[in-house]
């Protein structure tokens, strides 16, 4: 169970920090799955955020409303689907952190959940866009690309790529849900040694995706490897590929022209039926400038002081540093 206490209001900051602001820390750590690190850290906040707001049943939805208006205010071009993300996490903390009994059995329960309807989403999101014909020239040109090796395998490449997917997520789920207990003595140990990261002048501005530029690239790669496929797989007639790219291209701008805006309507809509602190919203968008020039010092004290998974580890923890604030420190309980 945690020791050491962490204020409830760097937990926000950090959570709304990472669904907004965190893309440029991610570049800098060189992540492959930005998507378990910014919802292990989503995780860690509302865990924790249930557990030291034991008392107050709200909580975790209140700061789901300023988590989202902050999204919503500092990256406005985030794909609806991080929305879903955000809701259900928001949601399944509410239910789950109840009470305090069984914290540690309920941070595992919670992170797997979470982990994995991140992987499940966006393996549903593929099928939507792409459609089982694309997956299934996939696995018709990995069988004759193994048939010139002399391998003669039956089973589906597509399948077992998601699987491991699925079972990468599962086990970050299952590492992210037996760490969270210990995390506010891990902090409390690092603020000791940890420099000041004080604010310069040399601030990075806030990082999000631009989503135009990613959703091109993504279709010269598709046409790329749709025309691989046609290599490998004379078979398949060039209407069948052009269906499938056309496909793509059609589903993916009806995602993101009208299922888009429909859905952040609807998301503003939600918003202001949640209980919203104002004061608090409005110093958490007042403050993230401020955490993500602290973020970055962070990223280079740790890029130079530690490798491989406690580079990681120790970048959520001076995060979680750099959130206290004077009003109310780190102490002992």
């Amino acid at each position: 169970m945690p020791n050491p206490s962490i204020n409830t209001r760097s937990l926000i900051l950090l959570w709304a920090f990472a669904e907004s602001g965190i893309g440029g820390i991610l570049h800098g750590l060189k992540l492959p799955f930005t998507g378990i690190f910014v919802g292990g850290i989503a995780v860690i906040c509302i865990a924790l955020l249930g557990y030291y707001e034991e008392n107050n049943k709200n909580s975790i939805l209140k700061a789901l409303a300023i988590v989202l208006m902050v999204k919503l205010t500092v990256s406005p071009h985030s794909p609806w689907q991080a929305y879903v993300a955000v809701i259900f996490q928001g949601y399944l903390g509410h239910l789950i952190f109840r009470h305090n009994q069984h914290f540690s059995a309920k941070t595992i329960v919670f992170s797997v959940i979470c982990l994995l309807e991140s992987a499940i989403q966006k393996i549903l999101i593929s099928l939507l866009i792409y459609g089982i014909d694309f997956f299934h020239a996939i696995d018709t040109s990995a069988k004759s690309i193994g048939k010139t090796f002399g391998y003669s395998g039956d089973g589906s490449v597509v399948v077992l790529i998601f699987f491991i997917y699925v079972l990468l997520y599962l086990m970050v789920g299952i590492i992210i849900g037996l760490w969270i207990p210990s995390i506010p003595k891990q902090v409390f140990e690092l603020a000791q040694n940890m420099p000041e990261m004080n604010v310069g002048k040399d601030g990075q501005k806030i990082f999000y995706k631009k989503q135009g530029k990613s959703v091109f690239i993504g279709f010269i790669v598709l046409a790329i490897v749709l025309l691989a496929i046609h290599i490998f797989v004379p078979s398949m007639k060039l209407t069948e590929l052009l269906f499938i790219f056309l496909r793509a291209i059609i589903v993916s701008l009806g995602l993101i022209f009208i299922a888009g805006p429909i859905f952040l309507h609807l998301i503003r809509r939600f918003s202001k039926g949640l209980t919203i602190e104002k004061k608090l919203l409005n110093e958490i968008l007042d403050e993230i400038p401020s955490f993500t020039d602290k973020a970055y010092r962070v990223l280079n004290w740790v890029n130079g002081e530690y490798r491989g998974w406690t580079k990681i580890k120790n970048m959520v923890l001076g995060l979680l540093v750099i959130g206290q604030t004077e009003k109310e420190p780190m102490m002992h309980e």
